[in-house]
């Protein structure tokens, strides 16, 4: 591993759930000797890209992101227009809705609303790489890439998250058949077991996928009339989204 991806893999320990962390997890989690730990630690912490608590030594993300992520919201018009189709897409859905992008060959969350017309509503950990086996958004990423990358992912070991999760390759190529026959796909269980997800392919100029945007619904109100005005919205979303990134 170089330099960069060696601090890079540090900063992809950060999530929600754990925003601090100390030298000794660190060192654990990415089985790595603790003096080299504190070299990449100090360094990113030099830079202002983690920082330190005084109290009890430990390191969250620092303010540096902050300003870069300030930078590319600035100079980058797709995050913010991105950001107000998702927020279109809750307030016709009254449900959860994210963006995911391919990136280092992980399917990563770049942009979540979260619905606040509902008590009970679905949580996405955007610390989390989406599994592109058992969710609707990997499902409809892999429908409309090319062969070298979908043979490239199915290569991979797949986890079983719950009875429902396909992990053989004939049923995830189905899942992707139909998923690109009907512009969409719906996954319920699979991931979360209370949990139904609807996807589509975000486009790039070339017609591949670059990402996708969904709908997580819990699968208690998951009914008809709910699904038919879900699947019609984040079709709509896929497509104003795709001509942000150069779709035709």
């Amino acid at each position: 591993m170089s330099t960069v991806d060696k601090a890079l893999s540090v900063l992809d320990l950060f999530s929600e759930s754990e925003p601090n962390l100390g030298l000794s997890e660190i060192a654990r989690k990415l089985g790595w000797d603790k003096s080299n730990v504190r070299r990449y630690v100090s360094d990113l912490a030099g830079r202002g890209i983690l920082e330190q608590n005084a109290r009890d030594k430990t390191y969250c993300l620092g303010p540096a992101l902050t300003r870069l992520a300030m930078v590319r919201d600035r100079t980058h018009p797709i995050a913010r227009q991105s950001l107000g189709i998702l927020e279109d897409l809750v307030a016709a859905t009254g449900e959860t809705a994210h963006i995911s992008t391919f990136v280092a060959g992980k399917l990563m969350t770049t942009a979540v609303v979260e619905t606040t017309f509902k008590g009970t509503r679905v949580y996405i950990d955007p610390a989390e790489p989406l599994p592109f086996h058992a969710t609707g958004s990997g499902i409809a990423f892999l429908s409309h890439s090319d062969e070298a990358r979908v043979s490239d992912i199915l290569a991979r070991d797949f986890e079983a998250f719950t009875a429902q999760t396909p992990v053989a390759d004939a049923e995830i190529l189905a899942r992707l058949q139909a998923a690109r026959e009907a512009g969409y796909a719906l996954v319920a269980g699979s991931y979360e077991i209370d949990v139904v997800g609807v996807a589509a392919p975000i486009l790039g100029f070339d017609g591949l996928a670059v990402g996708a945007v969904a709908v997580a619904t819990p699968t208690a109100r998951f009914g008809d009339q709910v699904k038919e005005t879900i699947i019609a919205n984040v079709l709509a979303a896929a497509g104003r989204l795709s001509k942000l990134h150069g779709a035709a």
